[in-house]
C-alpha cells in the first residue's frame, strides 16, 4: 500500500493478524500436544494453508520457502515478501471498538462508496482517538 510519506515497501511493516497457538501448564499430555503443535505449524503444514486458501503463514523467508506456489501465483509474491515485514497490533484501550470503529468507516466508505472517504474516515479518527485516550 502506498504511504502518505512515499515509504518504499522494503522499509513499511504490516500488522500480522496472526492466528497464534498455545498450550497451557495444566495441560495432561503436553509432549503429545507439543508434538501436534509443532506439525501443525510445519514448513509442511504451511505449505498446505498457503496452496489449499492462498492464506499466507508468517514466515521471514515464505517466497523462498515456497517458489513453487510464487511462481503459479506472481500477483501474491509482493504479499508474500510482505510477511517479512510484520509486526503485532498494538494493545491499545477499547481496542475491540477501534476496530470496529476503524471497520465500519472504512467498509461504509471504501467498500461501498456511502459517503465522503475523508469525512467519514475523520470522523472514525476522531471517534477512535478519543476511545484510546479514555481507560
Amino acid at each position: 500500500m502506498p504511504t502518505s510519506a512515499g515509504t518504499s515497501a522494503d522499509k513499511t511493516y504490516t500488522f500480522s493478524d496472526a492466528k497464534n497457538v498455545g498450550m497451557y501448564t495444566a495441560c495432561k499430555n503436553q509432549g503429545t500436544a507439543w508434538d501436534v503443535l509443532k506439525f501443525s505449524t510445519s514448513k509442511a503444514q504451511d505449505g498446505q494453508l498457503l496452496s489449499l486458501t492462498g492464506q499466507m503463514p508468517i514466515r521471514s523467508d515464505l517466497t523462498t520457502t515456497y517458489p513453487d506456489y510464487f511462481a503459479a501465483n506472481p500477483a501474491y509474491v509482493a504479499f508474500g515478501d510482505q510477511a517479512a515485514r510484520t509486526v503485532e497490533v498494538p494493545n491499545v484501550s477499547n481496542s475491540v471498538e477501534v476496530w470496529q470503529t476503524f471497520r465500519d468507516a472504512y467498509s461504509k466508505s471504501v467498500i461501498f462508496g456511502q459517503g465522503d472517504i475523508a469525512s467519514t474516515l475523520g470522523g472514525a479518527a476522531d471517534k477512535i482517538n478519543t476511545l484510546v485516550s479514555s481507560k
